[in-house]
């Protein structure tokens, strides 16, 4: 039978991926002190990323008995392979982290809880779907860690990228369908998740909606700390 969701493989799985991004958390915290070996740090899971996600197109391509597959055609797996080169070409801070953070982060998440083809095999060590997993997961921790590093930092005024990255998707995903022919692009005519609305409009209108607000509550929340932390050095000074 095909592995189950929270099954106990899937169980395991789920064990296994808090552990390691915990595991990974502590490491950088307490081993990587200087900026230097935390920026190697991040270039290395961004090396580990590259390699899952290389390893999954080139599993399903080898499936499905077509070189087409070599081209990611969900969020997921663009954001992943995209996340890499950029932590392992560009600096921090980069623009594209204020897109690609988010899909990457909500993503990985998502799919370690909810896998959706988990069920696509009998194995659960099967190539497109064990890698499928790992890539979701070092992806989400590559995010915790770029946050923990300082290399992103939650921008309202960026907030725009959003949009303008999932817009990119979109095209991208209408060239894969209409030029290419390849069903079931960036939630253009397949949802994420079956018999729900999470198509590619829901997710560019509602997720900026949802991020906007969040990035709203996180600028006054940040300014209201700042402006707290001097009147409490002012009074621990005070004789």
């Amino acid at each position: 039978m095909p592995p189950k969701l929270y099954g106990t493989e899937h169980i395991v799985y789920i064990v296994c991926a808090i552990a390691l991004t915990v595991a990974v958390a502590l490491s950088v915290r307490f081993v990587c002190k200087s900026e230097k070996q935390r920026a190697v740090a991040l270039k290395a899971i961004a090396g580990v990323l590259l390699v899952l996600i290389a390893a999954n197109r080139i599993s399903l391509a080898v499936w499905k008995k077509s070189e087409l597959e070599l081209l990611p055609n969900s969020y997921c797996g663009m954001s992943s392979l995209l996340l890499a080169l950029v932590v392992l070409t560009r600096k921090p801070h980069s623009k594209a982290y204020d897109f690609l953070f988010y899909v990457e982060l909500v993503g990985g998440v998502a799919t370690v809880f909810y896998p959706n083809f988990l069920a696509q095999h009998v194995s659960f060590w099967f190539m497109p779907t064990i890698t499928g997993l790992l890539h979701h997961t070092v992806g989400m921790i590559l995010c915790i860690t770029l946050a923990q590093c300082g290399w992103f930092r939650p921008s309202l005024e960026r907030w725009k990228m959003f949009p303008i990255g999932l817009s990119c998707y979109t095209v991208y995903g209408l060239f894969l369908l209409d030029v290419l022919g390849i069903p079931n692009t960036m939630q253009i005519d397949a949802p994420i998740i079956s018999g729900t609305p999470l198509y590619w409009w829901f997710v560019l209108t509602v997720g900026s909606a949802a991020l906007f607000v969040f990035l709203l509550l996180w600028e006054i929340v940040g300014n209201k700390l700042k402006k707290r932390a001097p009147r409490k050095i002012e009074r621990l000074k005070a004789p």
